[in-house]
């Protein structure tokens, strides 16, 4: 919480900047898609089948720039935890070495338990199915049982990897050995720690919808949505753009401080116990929630 206490205007670019990016892209999408005709024999007009594929083309730049924008603010609040109360001008928001260690870092960590629990699955999978021709009962058990212990698994296998891109943004280098070790006989307390986080991400989340459903409701915007009997086109689906601009400007303000704030504390309190642990912290300390 100290980072949002001490950087408030960043956390708000943080969140600012992607929420930005996301409208910019939902208005590239709906303008692809507004002029499909809608009803019986409806079919779409001859340049459709080119905006979409031209659409696609872009969306794949776009889902590449997402990632380096999703890595820079990761690496920002990363940095403004290790700088807490150091003013910076750009927000702690940089495009340099930092940003690409950690971005190989999620990009390994990703693909490295994607491939993990599947090949879990296929191997329960497969011992599950032998069982079944044995006995059903026994196999439904059995199918329980390795479900919760890949759950088991994968909790305490993330609570173990989430100081590796802390200590590769700390010590200036590819960190998966010290980021693993530090997480050694601490896995119960980090992962405390990562459901503790993730609580208040789910309350967050429940706030900003809240927070939208009101605006919607209060610009018309539902209103418009309970009225669309008569809808020639995709684009006749949604309000119109005063509206639509209205429900962006009035949610971009909180809901940018908001997302910032989430993104700060999924991070943050790994990087506050990774610094702890690596100047020295006893080897039962419990990390804090920053």
């Amino acid at each position: 919480m100290r980072v949002i206490r001490r950087h408030p205007a960043a956390v708000f670019v943080w969140g600012f900047v992607v929420a930005v990016f996301t409208v910019l892209a939902a208005l590239m999408i709906f303008g692809t898609l507004a002029n499909i005709p809608l009803g019986d024999g409806a079919e779409p007009p001859p340049e459709f089948l080119g905006q979409i594929m031209a659409m696609q083309g872009i969306s794949m730049l776009m889902n590449i720039a997402q990632l380096v924008l999703t890595v820079a603010v990761w690496a920002a609040t990363m940095r403004a935890t290790l700088r807490i109360g150091r003013p910076d001008k750009w927000f702690f928001l940089r495009v340099g070495m930092d940003e690409l260690r950690v971005g190989v870092v999620g990009i390994a960590l990703f693909i490295g338990a994607y491939l993990a629990v599947l090949i879990m699955v296929v191997i329960g999978a497969l011992v599950t199915a032998i069982v079944w021709h044995v006995s059903q009962a026994v196999a439904l058990v059995l199918g329980i049982v390795l479900f919760l212990a890949l759950v088991a698994f994968v909790a305490v296998a993330t609570a173990r990897l989430s100081l590796i891109a802390p200590a590769t943004m700390i010590l200036g280098r590819l960190a998966f050995v010290e980021g693993w070790n530090l997480g050694k006989k601490r896995a119960l307390p980090l992962l405390g720690l990562l459901v503790c986080t993730w609580l208040v991400y789910l309350v967050v989340y429940f706030i900003i919808a809240f927070v939208v459903i009101i605006i919607l409701f209060a610009t018309g915007a539902f209103a418009h949505m309970a009225a669309i009997g008569d809808a020639v086109t995709f684009g006749d689906l949604f309000p119109s753009a005063p509206v639509m601009w209205s429900v962006a400007l009035l949610t971009v303000g909180p809901g940018a401080f908001l997302y910032g704030s989430v993104m700060t504390l999924l991070s943050a309190p790994f990087v506050s116990a990774a610094r702890q642990l690596l100047d020295g912290a006893p080897e039962d300390a419990v990390p804090a929630l920053v």
